[in-house]
């Protein structure tokens, strides 16, 4: 599955702007959200195997070079023996945090105008264990191995999402948002730094997404019930991260399906509960070293020509959310959200989420403000 720093599809199926109902602004109304996420990668898909296919969930700070089968064949393959410690953990931790900024307008009563914005800052923290095997395997590949950090960073821009919201019927909307070309602000693999002793992550997908959704809004009794249904295409993006070297991806598509249930409390008090379930079709890969495989260790270097299916990459994840609001004043909403995975498939070959990597339970505070 995709890529390792986005999250995107969360952002926007978390977003306040989207809300996840049929609403749109009045005419003339402004509203902004400011809201920052915090949240950790706990968990990883490893293939020690390197077949592509048998995948194992591992808990980020348990993982080992073992478990990247990169590791196992340059330790028993290189020009002279490494003794490599394959038991030697990866990483102490991978924090985020995203700070977000979310504008809509009402043109007209039924058509509303937004525009997403966050900034990313990201730590993947080193074992020395993990630095000092690094240092090992360049004194013996030279140029051709990176030496890693003490820790990965990010400070940046991430990817400007713009796009549209009309509503249909009195209980229907339809929404529409993309990032592409100039909106792509974002730092991808391609403009990463990459070099012995820096390592700059990314806060950009790298690819074209194209975003739409239809909203309806039922109830069963007197119980308000907000359905959304929604599909992502994904174009083409590069990766260079651990064993994946220089691989053109061709990401699979996401299909997004959201239920939320809403329960009013007394004193301008809501609960706002909601379960997500995204389908993410298989990717594809082609260049870099992307035919490396342990039947063929001679393809170390080698990449398909073509576009090929990336094997046990297509899936599905269920999120819970549970978000808790306060609006004192008819312009002014606070919302305290935590989400957490309910199911995942850990598998495929590119790092991102859904896919080989996970996050732990993320917390979103925020606010919203209405004006005209």
């Amino acid at each position: 599955m995709k890529k390792i720093i986005g999250f995107i599809i969360l952002t926007l199926t978390l977003s306040p702007l989207l809300w996840a109902t049929s609403k749109t602004l009045p005419q003339g109304v402004w509203k902004i959200d400011a809201y920052q996420n915090n949240y950790e990668i706990t968990e990883v898909g490893a293939n020690p195997s390197g077949d592509k296919v048998t995948w194992e969930r591992k808990g980020l700070k348990d993982a080992v070079l073992g478990d990247v089968y990169l590791f196992t064949f340059l330790d028993s393959s290189a020009v002279a023996p490494l003794n490599l410690d394959l038991t030697t953990k990866v990483a102490n931790y991978w924090k985020k945090r995203k700070t977000h900024l979310d504008i809509s307008y009402g043109l007209t009563d039924k058509f509303t105008l937004f525009a997403n914005m966050s900034h990313e800052q990201s730590v993947l923290d080193y074992t020395d264990g993990y630095v000092h095997q690094s240092l090992i395997i360049e004194n013996v590949l030279g140029d051709s191995y990176e030496l890693k950090p003490d820790n990965a960073e990010a400070n940046h821009m991430n990817d400007i999402f713009v796009g549209f919201k009309y509503k249909l019927t009195k209980n229907t909307a339809f929404a529409y948002k993309m990032t592409s070309n100039f909106l792509k602000v974002g730092i991808d693999a391609n403009e990463k730094r990459l070099e012995d002793g820096y390592q700059e992550l990314e806060t950009s997908q790298g690819y074209d997404e194209y975003h739409v959704y239809l909203f309806k809004d039922t109830s069963i009794g007197n119980q308000p019930i907000h359905l959304t249904a929604g599909y992502a295409f994904l174009g083409k993006t590069f990766q260079n991260f651990l064993d994946n070297k220089n691989i053109k991806i061709n990401a699979g598509n996401l299909a997004i399906m959201k239920v939320a249930v809403p329960i009013s409390l007394p004193q301008n008090i809501s609960i706002n509960t909601s379960i997500t379930g995204i389908s993410h079709e298989r990717d594809k890969y082609r260049g870099g070293n992307s035919a490396f495989i342990n039947t063929d260790p001679t393809s170390l270097r080698s990449g398909h020509e073509g576009w090929t299916k990336v094997p046990n990459s297509n899936g599905f994840t269920t999120l819970g959310s549970i978000e808790l609001v306060y609006q004192p004043k008819i312009f002014l909403r606070t919302f305290l959200n935590t989400t957490f995975i309910m199911t995942n498939d850990i598998k495929g070959q590119i790092y991102d989420f859904p896919g080989r990597i996970q996050p732990g339970t993320m917390v979103i505070a925020g606010l919203t403000l209405f004006a005209k």
